[in-house]
C-alpha cells in the first residue's frame, strides 16, 4: 500500500478544496462565504492538528467566470488556495489554481494552468515529506484528448452541485483531476532523484439519500488525493440540500483520522 505522506497531503487539504458555497441565480453575480473546521489525529491522536478557515466563492454568470479563495490557520499550519475558471455550456472549467500549504515552517506549493484551446494542463509542485522534510518537485505538461473533461477539486464540487459532473452508465459520478504521479509503493520519505511527472486520476462515487436525514451521502475512496487514505476504508461524505459538501469523516492508515465540517454559507 502507498504510505507516502507529504506535508501538503498530510492535512488532506485537497479534501478541503471540495467544499464550496452554493451559487445564486444564474443571472446574478454572487459572492458567498462558508467557514470550516478540520481536525487530523495521527498515531491514535499522538499528534493532532486543527485548522479553521473559510471558502469564498464569487460566480459571475453574466461573464461566465468564477473565482474561489480558500484560507485556513491553525497551530503550526496554514493554507491558501486561489482558483479561477470559466463556465461553458453550464459546466465549470478550471483555468488556474495556485496554492500554498505551510506545515511546521515548510511551504508546499502547487500551480496548475489549463489551456482548453490547446488541450493541455501545465503542472508544477514542490512539497516536502512529513517525517524527514525531503524535497519533491514535479514539473510537467499533460495533453488532453479532444473533448476530455478535467476538473480541479473546486470545479468538480461545483459541477456536482449543478448536476453537470460526468456520470457513467452504471450511475456512478466521475471526476478526473491532475496530481503528482507517484509509485504505488512509495514510502513516506522516498524521493525520486530525477523529479516527478504529473498524471490524471479519476475519482468515481455513488451518492444516495441518507435514510435518516434524506440528504445525499457517499462513500468516496480518497486514495487518489491522499496517500494516507485507505481504499478499503472510503471516506464518509455528506452533502447539504443544495448538493454542496457539508462533512467528511475518514479513517486512514497508522491510526490517523480526519474530520471536516462546514457551516452554512453567509
Amino acid at each position: 500500500m502507498d504510505v507516502h505522506l507529504s506535508r501538503r497531503r498530510f492535512l488532506a487539504l485537497p479534501v478541503l478544496s471540495l467544499a464550496l458555497p452554493r451559487p445564486a441565480a444564474a443571472d446574478t453575480p454572487a459572492r458567498s462565504t462558508r467557514s470550516y473546521d478540520a481536525t487530523v489525529g495521527v498515531l491514535f491522536n499522538l499528534i493532532t492538528f486543527a485548522l479553521r478557515g473559510s471558502v469564498v466563492q464569487e460566480v459571475d454568470y453574466a461573464a461566465n467566470r468564477y473565482r474561489i479563495t480558500l484560507t485556513g490557520e491553525g497551530a503550526g499550519v496554514s493554507t491558501r488556495t486561489e482558483a479561477a475558471g470559466i463556465i461553458r455550456d453550464g459546466r465549470f472549467k478550471p483555468i488556474q489554481v495556485q496554492s500554498v500549504h505551510t506545515v511546521r515552517g515548510r511551504d508546499n506549493r502547487t500551480a496548475l494552468s489549463y489551456d482548453w484551446e490547446r488541450g493541455q494542463v501545465e503542472y508544477h509542485s514542490v512539497s516536502y515529506t512529513f517525517l524527514l522534510g525531503r524535497r519533491r518537485q514535479a514539473d510537467d505538461v499533460l495533453h488532453l484528448a479532444p473533448g476530455q473533461h478535467v476538473d480541479d477539486l473546486f470545479s468538480a464540487e461545483l459541477n456536482f452541485a449543478a448536476k453537470r459532473l460526468d456520470v457513467d452508465p452504471d450511475g456512478a459520478y466521475r471526476a478526473t483531476v491532475v496530481r503528482r504521479a507517484r509509485p504505488a509503493d512509495e514510502g513516506p520519505d522516498d524521493v525520486a532523484a530525477g523529479g516527478y511527472r504529473a498524471e490524471l486520476v479519476t475519482l468515481r462515487f455513488r451518492a444516495a439519500p441518507d435514510p435518516g436525514t434524506g440528504r445525499l451521502t457517499a462513500n468516496i475512496d480518497l486514495a487518489g488525493f491522499s496517500s494516507w487514505a485507505r481504499p478499503d476504508r472510503p471516506a464518509r461524505v455528506g452533502f447539504d440540500p443544495s448538493r454542496h459538501l457539508e462533512s467528511v469523516e475518514s479513517s486512514m492508515i497508522l491510526g490517523t483520522t480526519f474530520a471536516l465540517r462546514f457551516a452554512p454559507s453567509g
